[in-house]
């Protein structure tokens, strides 16, 4: 239809007399309407936490179990490199490197409905955006601290260095990607979120696996490290809240 055919159309169709509404069936519809508000008002609201559990139900014991498969795959391979290599420099270097990839494991699934285009979607169900988002994180979160509690008893049962030194190997770089993806979650759309969130993984690997060795304690771990550990917590709960109640996250996932 040509500009001018529309024009000529729509100023018909406003300066037609308005039809006059049948009362019965107006009065039929405003019935059934106030019957539908009646049965949504009776209606007993999910809870988040029966939410959660039905996502655990259909898929979070699928990522359960490819995160509890590559766990059995890390820790084999971690019982026979430090069975190889004594020098505990390169060990704590795998152990940061393995840290990183742990929760970077997780990005595919965090965004896959930007994968399959189905932001729109999840943003008109039932529980919005920033639920569903919470429900992901805590499921892949359950299962990270699965893996990072592995991999701390396998480096500890298996390598020289001490159980201070494991825990901020397998700490640190964690917390400190949990903090960068979350800021990325709460300022960017979702097809820059994975490449922001595998470009820093990529860099934070590269970074410690270039690491001198005067920069990495083998034993001891000064009271700095740990009060590092712990603001990187407190940012991580600050990025989260941000991301829940002042973050624009549901209409970013339909831009």
């Amino acid at each position: 239809m040509k500009n001018k055919d529309f024009r000529h159309t729509l100023s018909r169709s406003l300066h037609q007399t308005p039809v006059r509404a049948n009362g019965a069936a107006f009065q039929n519809a405003v019935l059934l309407a106030k019957k539908e508000a009646a049965k949504r008002c009776g209606r007993t609201r999910l809870s988040f936490a029966n939410f959660l559990a039905m996502q655990i139900r259909f898929i979070g014991w699928k990522v359960w179990m490819i995160q509890g498969a590559s766990l059995a795959v890390i820790c084999g391979s971690l019982s026979r490199f430090f069975d190889i290599w004594v020098d505990p420099l390169y060990a704590v270097k795998l152990l940061l490197c393995l840290s990183v990839l742990v929760f970077s494991t997780a990005l595919p699934f965090i965004c896959r409905a930007n994968r399959y285009r189905m932001q729109e979607i999840e943003a008109a169900s039932r529980f919005s955006s920033t639920a569903l988002l919470t429900a992901k994180l805590a499921v892949i979160g359950i299962g990270d601290l699965g893996m990072l509690g592995g991999i701390f008893l396998t480096a500890l049962m298996k390598s020289s260095i001490g159980a201070g030194g494991a825990l901020l190997y397998v700490s640190f770089p964690f917390l400190l990607l949990c903090c960068g993806c979350l800021y990325l979650l709460g300022h960017l759309t979702p097809k820059w979120v994975f490449a922001g969130s595998t470009g820093f993984s990529a860099f934070l690997v590269l970074s410690f696996a270039a690491l001198p060795r005067q920069f990495i304690p083998a034993q001891s771990i000064p009271a700095v490290w740990i009060g590092i550990c712990f603001g990187l917590i407190v940012l991580c709960g600050y990025q989260f809240r941000y991301l829940l109640c002042r973050s624009s996250y549901t209409e970013m996932q339909i831009a």
